[in-house]
């Protein structure tokens, strides 16, 4: 995968597909349709959706590098419907997706990207799903909702959270942070594929320890990257801040686990 992002003039234009959850609600997704053995399906983190910026990055960034790519709206986010459950039920959303890219592109395989809240729905849909899932790049993972305890800096939030999110809120019930969550440390020992931990550490929003904690519950083969940097960034803000550190990281996982042609 390409250090850089992909020019204005290289940006692909992807495909708008919708499919139903398990019940009922609507989840929406981009493909960016190249032809490769594994195709690669990103899943956002919280208050993020698929056109956001950094998320159309991403994609392109494994478009550009010939991976066939697809990026969804979690429920609750962007075009899709439903409330956000914090890994209460998108894991039925990602299966729904997954198994709808099968029938509709027959990959040998999905490897699946997951950033923030969406590395903890990754797992669970792994575990909890018959899907052909070939490896997981988890990038900033939430081990578990009751370990977020965030670090704000007022002199420093700036450099993590943008104005403009505030202008497309995800739909979510504040009722959910007490409700109960399907723990990504539990469900980890049920993924059986190659696995990739990413995180900067001293995270400001999710904790490195975090990935410490799937990685020591994580069946082989698994990596764990902690990348001492300054700026404790999270997430997609590593990719724009960080690249140097992060692109050889993912590129070599792509090389081992993720065949791009025959």
């Amino acid at each position: 995968m390409s250090s850089k992002a992909p020019s204005l003039e290289c940006i692909r234009q992807p495909v708008t597909v919708t499919v139903d959850s398990f019940d009922g609600t609507q989840i929406h997704y981009d493909l960016y349709d190249e032809t490769s053995r594994t195709l690669v399906l990103i899943l956002p983190g919280f208050w993020r959706d698929r056109r956001h910026s950094s998320m159309v990055r991403l994609a392109n960034r494994f478009a550009s590098a010939g991976y066939r790519t697809a990026i969804c709206d979690l429920r609750g986010h962007g075009d899709s419907g439903g409330i956000f459950g914090f890994n209460l039920n998108e894991h039925y959303d990602v299966a729904a997706v997954a198994n709808d890219l099968l029938r509709r592109c027959s990959p040998e395989s999905i490897m699946l990207v997951g950033l923030s809240y969406g590395g903890a729905i990754a797992i669970s849909a792994a575990a909890r799903h018959d899907l052909s899932i070939s490896s997981m790049l988890l990038v900033s993972a939430v081990a578990d909702f009751a370990m977020v305890s965030p670090r704000i800096n007022p002199f420093t939030i700036h450099r993590h959270v943008m104005f403009t999110q505030a202008l497309k809120a995800p739909r979510f019930d504040w009722r959910l942070f007490r409700a109960p969550k399907i723990r990504a440390v539990d469900d980890i020992a049920g993924v059986h594929v190659p696995l990739s931990l990413i995180h900067v550490k001293n995270d400001w929003l999710i904790d490195h320890t975090h990935s410490i904690a799937l990685y020591e519950a994580a069946n082989e083969p698994k990596e764990l990257h902690i990348i001492d940097i300054p700026g404790n960034y999270h997430a997609d803000r590593i990719f724009l801040n960080a690249s140097d550190s992060i692109e050889p990281l993912i590129s070599e996982f792509l090389a081992r686990h993720a065949p791009e042609k025959n």
